[in-house]
């Protein structure tokens, strides 16, 4: 799929988030939302920069919570964030 951030392509798939977050420790702190990579729940924000390799600063929560549930992730919100994606989103 191609995605577009602050008018610059890129191309992300599936297989490459799940590749590029094997093995890595989610990131700890304040953070709304979580997508499950492989069984492990990942920052959605930390997916995104990772797998593009990019800062966090470059894309909003909305832009890595669409990309990433059109690649067909589930996103899961902490239960201070939005009560809509509790306990996942589909």
């Amino acid at each position: 799929m191609k995605v577009v951030i602050r008018g610059k392509f890129y191309t992300i798939t599936k297989e490459k988030v799940e590749e590029k977050l094997r093995g890595i420790e989610p990131e700890e702190g304040k953070v709304k939302y979580f997508a499950e990579i492989e069984g492990t729940e990942v920052p959605i924000k930390q997916v995104l920069s990772r797998t593009l390799n990019i800062s966090k600063v470059t894309f909003t929560t909305q832009h890595a919570f669409d990309i990433l549930t059109r690649l067909g992730f589930k996103i899961r919100g902490t239960s201070w964030a939005d009560p809509r994606t509790i306990p996942y989103s589909s």
